[in-house]
């Protein structure tokens, strides 16, 4: 008989840290580019337009032996009636026999998962030498973005926050978010000295950024061209569906371009509006870059964006360290099927 291991948000975060997720997104990008890893096509339903909706992102690794799916559902009522707006599930399954191995809370790994993202895209394309971080964006993901870029970004010296939707909102959220940075950093075994700045005018905190990370649900352009300052890196996290933007067009199509997709960049992430418009027809896939197979940053004066709309690989090679670990300490619950 099967057994399957059902994994807690509680498990999850005692088991998994900034730097695993780190170490497991960048083994999933370079799994998709060698053909180790494949991502299947998107499932997208809305169940009722702008109240409720659902998407599935699925895909194998077979390096890993396994196969599997991240559900995440959306139901915009849900805090009236005393429940969380968003529910996500991980299903992880034996690539050689199809058994289901594990299921997991996917809350937690989601935010450090997306977290490790944008960071690997300033690790890879910003220059080295960076001292300055913004972050447009004050919800959840701020603080594992921040700190994420500053383990693999040691020269980072300041933060600035800004929310262009609500300005008052960043420095509500100010010591809330470095309170979480602080912790995280502490769990990764790191001890970083930095200061954070709010600053209400986003433009004001773009013109000074080095690395600039995005994570909001806009879809209208937040950050002209004529703000960022050359040798300026974007690591862009908000657009993971059709009709999302956070940036100018015009700094994609003056800019290089990266991405942890193509086709899917093309078709519901931060490149999707440049390349309908014709400013951007080919992308370098971020896993080509880490492979060493693709040139990153090729001078101080590029502009560079990473375009990370989130795959199920990423889940995946996740759900698998924290399966590992799991299995090693005899965590989570194990049940028969």
């Amino acid at each position: 008989m099967s057994k399957l291991r059902i994994i807690s948000a509680a498990d999850v975060k005692q088991l998994f840290t900034l730097p695993m997720a780190i170490e497991a997104v960048e083994r999933a990008y370079v799994q998709k580019y060698t053909g180790e890893g494949g991502v299947w096509p998107l499932v997208f339903h809305e169940f009722d337009p702008g109240h409720a909706d659902l998407d599935i992102k699925s895909g194998n690794l077979d390096a890993e032996g396994i196969f599997g799916l991240k559900m995440v559902s959306w139901f915009g009522g849900n805090p009236d009636k005393g429940l969380p707006a968003l529910y996500g599930t991980s299903l992880i399954c034996d690539l050689a026999t199809g058994q289901p191995k594990a299921l997991l809370n996917a809350g937690p790994v989601t935010d450090l998962r997306t977290g490790a993202a944008g960071a690997i895209g300033a690790k890879y394309l910003a220059r080295p030498d960076s001292r300055v971080l913004t972050v447009v964006g004050c919800g959840q993901l701020a603080p594992y973005l921040i700190a994420a870029t500053m383990l693999v970004l040691p020269a980072i010296e300041k933060v600035i926050l800004t929310n262009p939707h609500n300005s008052e909102s960043a420095r509500k959220r100010n010591l809330i978010i470095q309170g979480k940075v602080d912790e995280l950093l502490r769990a990764a075994g790191a001890n970083r000295f930095y200061r954070v700045e709010v600053e209400a005018d986003t433009e004001q905190a773009v013109r000074q950024a080095d690395v600039i990370l995005t994570a909001t649900p806009s879809r209208a352009p937040l950050i002209r061209r004529q703000w960022v300052k050359p040798g300026t890196h974007i690591s862009c996290v908000g657009a993971d569906m059709s009709g999302k933007q956070e940036i100018d067009e015009q700094i994609l199509a003056a800019g290089r371009v990266f991405g942890d997709d193509t086709a899917q960049c093309f078709s519901v992430g931060e490149c999707e509006t440049a390349h309908r418009q014709g400013l951007l027809n080919e992308i370098t896939e971020i896993g080509a870059v880490i492979a060493g197979a693709s040139q990153g940053r090729a001078s101080d004066e590029e502009i560079t964006v990473f375009d990370s709309t989130g795959i199920a690989l990423q889940d995946l090679a996740s759900a698998a360290t924290i399966l590992k670990k799991a299995e090693q300490q005899n965590i989570g619950t194990v049940v028969e099927l």
